[in-house]
């Protein structure tokens, strides 16, 4: 039967014609009758109850919110926002235009912009404004983009198009089969008035075009969970395609390896960067939503694989129950995602304790914790709202989106974020870009003006199969935490990939009123060297003491002061909001997106031959209260050793000891060498 103009030339060939749901179209194809059979088939989906997905086309929601109603009259006039820039077409959308790389752009070039649009949330938001106003136009327009796009973006032949401009990335295509698609189809499969049945047709060939498109070319990471999720919905959706079963198979049979390959024991996702794990995590869990809410079996051990990943959640999570912005990570809200993990967990009683915030279940029966394959130690004092809180990233590169961030932290005090990491921007090619994945971005120690450089090694080689080098103990009264940089292979200083100094960054939490940070730079010759060390402060302005060096910034009504041990040589100055000479002072707005604002960077400079040792204390206070450690004084330096007294606000003096093996001590606390 030769296809007619319009039609969808290879779809019916696509079916599995012997289901007895399609018995009008097997007759109508038998007969010799293609427009018969594509009536029929479009007919069937129309009607069918099942399979289901999260939306009931018989009665699909109808609120919109303010948000969604503008980007839905956006659309309208075919001006659409990506990556939170604006661009408007003409009557005709290109989708393959990039706005950011046009000449005279004021953006610097971000190849996101096109990947991101097509992802089409603009189009869900087209389609929830016809439900909830039920004007056409909505749904006509968003049928004509339909029709239009599935025309002039056929998938690629023969390989993985991941390029810049690409409309077919994998990660796209995935996503767009396991949310925008989907949703549209079920909002709008009952309306064949606004919906007509060539752009249905033309829509359901496309998303088994997609499927076949993501079984061929898995990736690996949070890419592959977001493709093999996308598969799966088609498999799901469409049980009448020929290859259904097996898009559903390869699927699960995808993600339940990656449980295992991409998830460490200790809950954390290979890219340790906690915005992506979050999405890992969601595709694997809306794998498993769909696959109960059609009654088909997942594989043994599936869900069960799933609790390590919420666990990382609560064990990270910060008192303002977020977590630290690690890698390319962003703000999540870890109740809504624990809420989530006691439906599938309903023993856990700690995960309903924070999602109801403390009005049901049971708080953790712990508080400090370290994941030894992510290398992150969390100091806390409680998992009240008004906690201390630090933690400390010790580990790996990371299998993606990774930053230049070894022996980094995150500090809060009295719940309030104190000292910040830069966190993520834009994927873009600007300066801001490369410093937040810089260590310039972070609160670490630079050498000669160089900084940590690890990156250029294949992407496996920066997955442990062991759990890293951290000494760490927690008791009642304390936290330690101590871990190098400098002594595994690829951890080097600057681009020419200098190994001349290791370092070495203990933390001592003297629970609850302070922390000690100590950084031992031991260098490989006898020459003298230049270190900083970084401390990134959210407030507005850091006040130095010119006297003993402190640093001090005031945030609400806390009060959180960095003082030093004072050692010849040692100098300190506060860079806000400084491009040039190079990039410092600055916390982006938000994840993927332009622009920052400025904040206090505390430089804290010494330079010397031999061992070095900064030894700083940081400690919040109540505004207007007195701080916990009154002075930090020097007592003896010998042989690569430091005695150094504390004085705290009660007049009690403490003893404290940076060995040369890289141990120390306070008092009768000892801790081990790294």
């Amino acid at each position: 039967m030769p296809a007619q103009e319009g039609e969808t030339p290879d779809l019916i060939e696509m079916l599995d014609l012997e289901r007895p749901e399609l018995q009008a179209v097997r007759e109508a194809v038998r007969k010799g009758d293609r427009q018969a059979a594509l009536k029929a088939f479009a007919a069937h989906l129309r009607s069918r109850k099942t399979p289901r997905w999260f939306i009931d086309p018989d009665a699909p929601p109808k609120d919109l919110s303010d948000a969604a109603r503008e980007w839905a009259d956006m659309a309208m006039q075919h001006e659409f926002v990506s990556v939170g820039i604006r661009h408007r077409f003409g009557d005709k959308i290109d989708w393959a235009y990039n706005p950011t790389t046009q000449p005279g752009s004021p953006h610097a070039p971000d190849h996101e912009w096109t990947w991101q649009l097509n992802r089409h949330g603009a189009w869900t938001c087209l389609a929830a404004a016809y439900n909830a106003t039920g004007d056409a136009r909505y749904a006509r327009e968003l049928a004509q983009q339909i029709r239009d796009w599935i025309r002039d973006n056929p998938p690629p032949q023969g390989r993985a198009l991941q390029a810049p401009y690409s409309r077919w990335r994998t990660i796209e295509a995935g996503l767009r089969m396991a949310n925008a698609w989907p949703e549209i189809y079920h909002r709008l499969i009952r309306h064949p008035e606004v919906f007509p049945d060539d752009v249905l047709l033309a829509m359901v060939r496309c998303m088994a075009q997609h499927a076949a498109y993501l079984d061929a070319f898995p990736t690996g990471g949070n890419w592959l969970c977001m493709e093999a999720n996308g598969l799966f919905h088609v498999g799901v959706l469409f049980p009448e395609f020929k290859d259904a079963a097996r898009w559903r198979e390869h699927a699960l049979e995808r993600l339940r390896r990656e449980i295992d390959a991409q998830v460490y024991p200790d809950g954390a996702q290979i890219e340790l960067t906690p915005g992506y794990h979050h999405v890992s995590l969601h595709n694997f869990v809306r794998t498993l939503e769909l696959a109960r809410l059609n009654a088909i079996p997942l594989p043994s051990g599936y869900q069960e694989g799933l609790e390590r990943m919420y666990d990382l959640f609560l064990r990270l999570m910060t008192p303002d129950r977020d977590v630290p912005p690690f890698n390319d990570s962003w703000s999540v809200d870890v109740p809504e995602i624990l809420t989530e993990g006691f439906r599938l967990f309903p023993s856990r009683s700690d995960y309903q304790w924070i999602a109801t915030d403390g009005k049901a279940g049971k708080p953790p029966a712990f508080t400090s914790h370290l994941f030894p394959y992510a290398g992150w130690a969390v100091m806390r004092t409680g998992w009240d709202r008004q906690a201390h809180y630090l933690v400390m990233d010790a580990g790996p590169f990371g299998y993606g989106h990774q930053h230049e961030d070894k022996l980094s932290f995150v500090l809060y005090a009295f719940g309030r974020r104190m000292i910040f990491d830069a966190g993520s921007y834009a994927y873009d090619a600007s300066e801001m870009r490369r410093y937040v994945i810089s260590a310039r971005g972070h609160n670490v120690i630079h050498v000669d003006g160089l900084e940590q450089f690890r990156r250029g090694g294949p992407r496996d080689g920066y997955v442990v199969k062991a759990p890293v080098r951290v000494v760490w103990r927690s008791e009642r009264s304390r936290d330690y935490a101590a871990a190098s940089y400098g002594t595994l292979p690829e951890e080097n200083w600057g681009p020419e990939k200098k190994r001349n100094v290791v370092q070495i960054r203990r933390v001592l939490f003297v629970k609850p009123d302070f922390w000690i940070l100590c950084d031992t730079l031991k260098p490989a010759d006898d020459a003298g060297h230049r270190y900083e060390s970084t401390f990134h402060l959210d407030a507005p302005e850091a006040q130095v003491d010119a006297e003993n060096l402190s640093v001090t910034v005031e945030k609400e009504d806390v009060a959180f002061r960095i003082l030093p041990l004072k050692v010849p040589g040692l100098s300190v100055r506060i860079i806000q909001g400084q491009m040039e000479p190079f990039v410092q002072g600055w916390l982006p707005k938000r994840h993927g997106r332009t622009g920052a604002g400025p904040r206090p960077c505390a430089y804290y400079t010494l330079e010397r031959s031999g061992t070095v040792h900064y030894v700083m204390v940081l400690m919040p206070a109540r505004k207007g209260k007195p701080f916990p450690v009154r002075a930090l004084d020097s007592m003896q330096e010998t042989g690569g050793e430091l005695t150094a007294r504390l004085v705290l606000a009660s007049g009690r003096s403490l003893r404290l000891r940076v060995l040369a093996d890289g141990g120390m001590e306070l008092d009768r606390f000892r801790a081990p060498a790294v």
